[in-house]
């Protein structure tokens, strides 16, 4: 399927009407076969990714993934003046490294990348939301792929916000609500800048680190976050059990209200069932669900890189603890 710009837009501005005729169907259908249309520009620059990550350090972590139709299609809904096909992001690959040290030394190289389009440098100017990271945009035979990269600390912080936004129905990520929760993340995001030795967000410029962890144990105390985090997980983790060590491919349909995971595995000859059953699971999608379809490979991958889709926050509770206990002593 070949379409022209226009065509690709007529599509978003129909979905974006929704009117549930029978001309929406076949947008979202065509939607569907365009966004998996990306899955090669996608597989492309996850190579070359990974193999500039090898050279520098075998540990860090790379992972990709089509963008969830939900997802492109609330983008559509809360940007209105947005064209479909100058989404940027609906592939992704996602660098995960040590420290900022070793970010700088993957970004000089994917820096060096063909058809690179833009780069947003979210680390010397972070979003008010507290988020921190570097993307780089490529374009290929008119698609994008997004490659983001963050250190450790970043990652926790972005996929934690992520995380709690599905069990709270919030939408921290897009949208500047004033509650205890944002203050939460922007005091979490930085402690996390002042010990990368980054720049904050200006309301803490030039804040000690004793300080904001001061604000941050009463905020954390007062409101029990820690208590109300520790219960966004999983109760049927995702378990790499014989019969998907087996498969090729697996369709994971996480339920955050019931708290369960259920996979179902495919053989290597299977993807196009595999696909038709992941984009089934995601057109019955209601809020508190997530959809995903991965390689089986990639799946240990794909934990580390998007603990969001899995519920995972032990490691962000982990450290911010770790910080706190060393500033109060």
């Amino acid at each position: 399927m070949k379409l022209s710009n226009s065509a690709i837009n007529r599509i978003g501005d129909i979905i974006r009407q929704e009117k549930h005729d029978e001309t929406y169907d076949e947008a979202i259908f065509a939607l569907n076969e365009w966004r998996e249309k990306h899955g090669a520009i996608m597989d492309s620059y996850y190579d070359k990714c990974m193999a500039i990550s090898a050279k520098i350090n075998k540990n860090i972590v790379v992972a990709q993934r089509l963008k969830r139709l939900p997802t492109i299609i609330g983008k559509l809904k809360r940007f209105d003046k947005m064209r479909l096909s100058s989404m940027q992001d609906i592939a992704g690959v996602r660098v995960i490294v040590k420290d900022m040290e070793e970010l700088t030394a993957v970004e000089k190289e994917i820096g060096k990348l063909s058809n690179l389009y833009k780069i947003s440098d979210y680390i010397k100017n972070p979003k008010n939301s507290g988020y921190r990271g570097k993307h780089f945009i490529f374009r290929e035979n008119n698609m994008f792929v997004e490659v983001q990269i963050r250190t450790q600390l970043q990652h926790l912080w972005a996929t934690s916000v992520e995380t709690t936004d599905v069990f709270r129905g919030s939408s921290m990520k897009t949208l500047d609500e004033k509650t205890y929760w944002h203050d939460f993340f922007i005091q979490v995001s930085t402690v996390f800048a002042i010990a990368e030795n980054e720049k904050t967000l200006p309301d803490y410029k030039g804040k000690e680190l004793s300080e904001v962890c001061s604000s941050l144990e009463e905020n954390v105390s007062k409101h029990k976050i820690f208590r109300d985090i520790s219960t966004f997980a999983l109760t049927q983790p995702f378990i790499l059990n014989d019969k998907v060590k087996n498969a090729y491919y697996a369709v994971m349909f996480l339920d955050f209200k019931k708290k369960e995971a259920v996979v179902t595995t495919y053989r290597e000859e299977e993807y196009d069932a595999a696909f038709s059953k992941y984009e089934a699971l995601e057109k019955k999608a209601k809020t508190g669900s997530n959809t995903v379809l991965v390689a089986v490979s990639q799946i240990k991958e794909l934990r580390n890189a998007y603990p969001n889709y899995f519920m995972d926050l032990n490691a962000f509770l982990s450290i911010i603890k770790f910080i706190l206990d060393k500033a109060i002593k």
